[in-house]
């Protein structure tokens, strides 16, 4: 027989058992798709708090004098220090 191009679907599972096979199947499919959501959903959220943990962190550090600053503080009083030592002798 040769091969004939036509527009039928062909799926699998058509047997005796195929209806019922398909209907179980499907519904463990979205059984897996609720469970992978919801997954997906706790993964996001542990994401997005760790991301607001660091974003805190990260704010928190920056309220305190930075090294700059204690540097250039640092430099500075040494200088006037320098300067007094000098005066006095």
């Amino acid at each position: 027989m040769a091969y004939e191009r036509n527009n039928l679907v062909s799926r699998a599972g058509y047997s005796g058992m195929g209806g019922v096979w398909d209907t179980l199947t499907d519904i463990g499919g979205g059984v897996l798709k609720v469970y992978g959501a919801q997954q997906q959903a706790t993964g996001a959220a542990a994401a997005s708090a760790t991301a607001n943990r660091d974003l805190t962190a990260a704010l928190a550090a920056q309220q305190g004098i930075s090294t700059s600053t204690l540097l250039i503080g640092g430099l500075a009083v040494g200088a006037v220090a320098l300067i007094l030592l000098r005066k006095k002798d």
